[in-house]
């Protein structure tokens, strides 16, 4: 299924850094998303690619093969075929960051035949003492990479920017132990986890520190699932003395270079939200869900300090009629978009198991949206 027309024609990177900043409240109002499963964009783009090997070559190891590295360049194309066909004023990149993680699995979805979601062992990871930490085959620092960006920015138009895409150090430390094993350890050997979350933290702070220097990067992303439908997986003190200060340094290295810094969570985070924006310093919280609270309720809580991106229920993507994504998408600006500091998306991402038709007319209400309030 092909879009009939993009969201727009020409890239404006400039006018949508303002909005994440805060700077204006004329529109158009922009449209973001961090992610977009590959099935969904090879159906729109009529792209060829083996969906299925796509977490492989994200999560590639220090020493890939060819033809890992010729899939690699290929999403890479793929990846920006589709930002920059859709009307998007920015494409999403990621550095090679290649820390050691939990092997992910890949396995059919039973309710959507030929496709498949992945998972990853929760109960141990790969390391349970500080020796088996120690022998990982880390890689010598900053141990970044950031031939995806260079690559792209030979791609992109210079009205466009990358937003460029970093993984948090409370998933990777996850990844490591296994989240049982990480809140058995959070409480029996603390010290044990602090040396983890410092040594991911390195990594990150010079792949934001990298990325942020980049000439073609208008903005980093972080994203760290901190939270489920009620709260936070850890205590909010836990993550205040953790993981609070080392986002500050990573924000910080953003901050140095004059780019924003915005940040993704799933799940019910309010209680540290005070703490992501005066303590962290970000500038914008992207993914929403209805269940959770409504995109329109935080906007009016925090949209006066930062920004709010995207925010319309993965769910009604993926469940509803088009008529109901119009409404809800029409409801969501007529809250959130007068004020300033909005981007119209999906509240986390468009999953393979969305359908096209609704993040089209999610697009086009956007779209007349704009068009009305010029």
């Amino acid at each position: 299924m092909k879009i009939e027309s993009p969201f727009k024609h020409e890239a404006d990177f400039e006018h949508m850094e303002k909005v994440l900043m805060r700077q204006t409240k004329d529109g158009p109002v922009p449209i973001f998303e961090g992610s977009v499963d590959a099935e969904i964009a090879c159906e729109i783009l009529d792209f060829d690619f083996p969906t299925e090997r796509v977490s492989e070559i994200i999560n590639i190891g220090p020493n890939p093969t060819l033809e890992q590295l010729q899939l690699g360049f290929k999403l890479m194309e793929m990846v920006i075929a589709f930002y920059t066909r859709m009307g998007y004023d920015y494409v999403t990149m990621a550095p090679i960051v290649p820390i050691p993680r939990t092997p992910r699995h890949v396995c059919e979805n039973p309710q959507q035949q030929g496709l498949v979601r992945v998972w990853q062992e929760e109960g141990q990871g790969i390391v349970s003492s500080r020796e088996e930490f120690e022998a990982l085959p880390w890689p010598p620092l900053p141990g970044v990479n950031v031939l995806p960006l260079d690559h792209t920015a030979r791609k992109i138009p210079p009205q466009m920017k990358m937003i460029a895409v970093i993984l948090g150090i409370f998933e990777d430390l996850r990844s490591l132990l296994g989240i049982q094993q990480m809140a058995v350890k959070s409480v029996e050997d603390p010290e044990f986890v602090e040396a983890i979350l410092e040594k991911l933290c390195l990594y990150n702070e010079a792949a934001v520190e990298k990325c942020a220097a980049h000439p073609a990067v208008g903005a980093v992303i972080y994203g760290d699932d901190l939270g489920f439908n009620r709260g936070t997986m850890m205590s909010p003190d836990w993550i205040r003395r953790c993981l609070i200060p080392r986002y500050k340094r990573m924000a910080d290295a953003c901050h140095r270079h004059g780019k924003p810094f915005l940040f993704h969570s799933c799940g019910q985070i309010d209680a540290i939200m005070e703490d992501l924006i005066e303590t962290v310093g970000i500038d914008g919280r992207h993914s929403f869900q209805d269940n959770i609270e409504p995109v329109e309720q935080v906007y009016r809580k925090y949209g006066d300090r930062i920004s709010i991106l995207g925010g319309l229920d993965v769910d009604l993507l993926a469940r509803g009629t088009e008529a109901q994504v119009r409404k809800r998408t029409r409801q969501t600006l007529e809250a959130c978009a007068p004020g300033g500091g909005f981007c119209m998306g999906s509240g986390n991402s468009v999953t393979n198991f969305c359908k096209i038709e609704n993040y089209f007319a999610m697009l086009d209400e956007t779209r007349k949206w704009n068009e009305e309030h010029a």
